[in-house]
């Protein structure tokens, strides 16, 4: 079901037919992959990237921490869907957003990770059965168990098996782009799909001339967000990012760039001359520069980084500030609507650096960096070839 109750979409049965025949290929692959389901028990072991605690200077890679179990996550977590099943996976890939690099305090050990595509091992659900490839964000900030005032973070997914609930998952849109890149969607597609179709009025007339304006291009939700709002009909996309990432941002389908190295986005535009800021980046006083350049005939901001009080929000005008997080148990209806976007070849993830699942403390030395192109993914069986 999506957040207003409406059931979701079932499978395709032709996404289906793919991906059992991309399953047997995945097993015939790797001699510790397997499609069918496997009995859980509390001596079995996997390879995992742990967080004992919310320190990250002691997150560690396991090779030998215990593999989850159906029911995990209700005997874990307060308040999930009423509807929802659990299903266990055989992780692929993963990839590392910069709030995964870090978590609270509660239900360590345990692994860390957002984004997930995998294979179905074993089900509670009536939605995906054994042998499906599906893929979610399973980073969501969800009830804890013990005490449903305190708020943790789900995750799981930088390790060789997690479990999830079939209302954060679809089937992975397997024959459209390589499980890698598929690895690098999730969470950002998900963030950027919400906030222009929840808060931004997307998708658009060709008619309303909209101009959307993503700060942060480069970066994994800028990537989404470039495409997304290409695909919901603006007709001029502009981003800030480095001279350096022009070709890769207009490859995506930016038609106006901006070197924020050499001048300011809002001494760019003229007032009313932008439609949708979406803000990846969190510069201090965004809200304030982006009042400037926003139409007052129905103009809309964006942040998923910048949470600043906005102050006194000029009519005609709104501002939001937004983490995908937070909404992310029911997912399920967004991920099949971005699957559509992927199958008619509107989003992709092109920049990608690939890291083995031991790598991972070095992928997020990386992300800690700054300046990621596009996404770090983690592949699980350490195969790092795109």
């Amino acid at each position: 079901e999506d957040a207003t109750g409406t059931p979701a979409p079932p499978p395709s049965p032709t996404m289906r037919q793919q991906q059992r025949v991309l399953t047997l290929i995945l097993a015939l692959a790797s001699s510790s992959a397997s499609s069918q389901p496997r009995a859980s028990s509390s001596d079995e072991r996997m390879a995992a990237f742990v967080a004992p605690s919310s320190n990250p200077s002691e997150f560690y890679y396991d090779a030998a921490f215990p593999v989850p179990t159906l029911g995990k996550l209700h005997d874990e977590l307060a308040e999930l869907p009423a509807d929802a099943a659990e299903v266990k996976l055989r992780v692929l890939c993963s990839s590392v957003n910069p709030s995964d690099t870090s978590t609270d305090g509660y239900l360590k050990p345990k692994p860390l990770g957002s984004d997930v595509v995998g294979v179905v091992v074993e089900t509670d659900s009536a939605v995906f059965g054994v042998g499906d490839i599906v893929w979610g964000d399973i980073g969501s900030n969800a009830k804890l168990g013990t005490d449903p005032n305190i708020t943790t973070k789900e995750l799981g997914a930088y390790a060789e098996y997690a479990v999830a609930l079939d209302t954060q998952l679809a089937l992975a849109p397997t024959d459209s782009l390589p499980v890698l890149e598929l690895c690098g969607l999730p969470k950002v597609a998900l963030t950027t799909y919400k906030a222009l179709t929840w808060y931004a009025g997307a998708p658009w007339s060709a008619s309303s001339n909209k101009t959307v304006l993503v700060l942060g291009g480069s970066g994994g939700t800028g990537s989404a967000a470039i495409q997304l709002a290409k695909a919901f009909g603006a007709a001029r996309v502009a981003t800030t990012t480095s001279a350096a990432n022009f070709d890769y941002c207009e490859g995506l389908g930016a038609t106006q760039l901006i070197d924020y190295h050499s001048e300011n986005w809002w001494d760019v535009f003229g007032q009313g001359e932008v439609s949708v800021i979406i803000d990846t980046v969190g510069e201090a006083g965004t809200p304030g520069y982006a009042f400037s350049v926003l139409s007052t005939h129905g103009g809309h901001g964006v942040s998923i980084a910048d949470f600043e009080d906005p102050g006194a929000v000029p009519a005609g005008m709104t501002w939001s500030s937004f983490i995908n997080s937070d909404t992310n148990l029911v997912s399920a209806r967004e991920l099949e609507a971005i699957n559509e976007l992927v199958v008619a070849g509107q989003l992709k993830m092109p920049g990608l650096s690939v890291y083995g699942l031991s790598q991972t403390a070095e992928a997020f030395e990386t992300s800690a960096g700054g300046h990621v192109v596009g996404k770090l993914v983690i592949s699980v069986n350490n195969d790092t070839s795109v």
